[in-house]
């Protein structure tokens, strides 16, 4: 993403119409899930934050190192009752305890951090054992009826974003075991969708797959 003050302004208004259409609904469906200490990677402006329940989650540290996107996200964090600390570092710069949080949230930015294999290791290592993983994120699709974008192009379009990705693959190979899992489009049409990823990642020991996130994440695809 440009470093530009316009930055935040053009991410919210190139995400507003799959937000319409679905996306806020799978946001509100990982947020609302998660519980006690949280970690959000890559909070941006912060489209997440009213999802957060005060009942179930105790602190919020949001991770932002984009200065502009950082200053939206800090508006849109006066709104919440959630106790909430922002913090410019990026993944691989941030200094934090082993086994600090109950819950880590990503969403659409797996695809865009520069180390995914370390940075997948750094959630696992932040996380408490038995610790969640709650991640919404694009990954490489198979026959598409409409040509796309390459990577690198579509990099550019979205941020930094690559659909190429092995998310997947990266979060096992991390560590953590994947137990509920939904794969959807991005709902905003035409040859600029993707094909998404929104589950379930556990540091072991693992709990048991939750059956109201299946439920939900079928409402949210509605």
């Amino acid at each position: 993403m440009s470093d530009g003050w316009w930055a935040p302004a053009f991410y919210d208004w190139m995400l507003a119409a799959s937000e319409a259409k679905g996306l806020a609904a799978r946001r509100r469906w990982l947020a609302r899930s998660a519980a006690g200490r949280v970690l959000e990677l890559g909070a941006g402006t912060g489209l997440n934050l009213r999802w957060y329940r005060p009942d179930d989650v105790d602190s919020v540290l949001a991770l932002e190192p984009h200065a502009a996107m950082r200053a939206r996200l800090a508006q849109r964090a006066a709104t919440i009752a959630v106790p909430l600390e922002i913090s410019g570092a990026t993944v691989g710069a941030a200094d934090l305890p082993a086994a600090s949080f109950d819950t880590v949230v990503a969403t659409l930015v797996l695809c865009c951090v520069d180390d995914l294999p370390g940075t997948v290791a750094a959630v696992a290592r932040w996380l408490v054992p038995g610790g969640r993983l709650l991640f919404l994120e694009p990954v490489a699709a198979g026959r598409r009826r409409l040509p796309r974008p390459s990577p690198a192009v579509w990099s550019r379009l979205a941020g930094g974003c690559r659909f190429d990705r092995d998310i997947l693959g990266a979060v096992r190979g991390g560590g953590l075991s994947v137990s509920d899992c939904d794969r959807f489009s991005l709902p905003t049409g035409g040859w600029l969708s993707a094909s998404c990823v929104a589950g379930v990642a556990w540091r072991p020991p693992i709990g048991e797959p939750d059956p109201a996130m299946s439920v939900l994440a079928q409402g949210a695809s509605v």
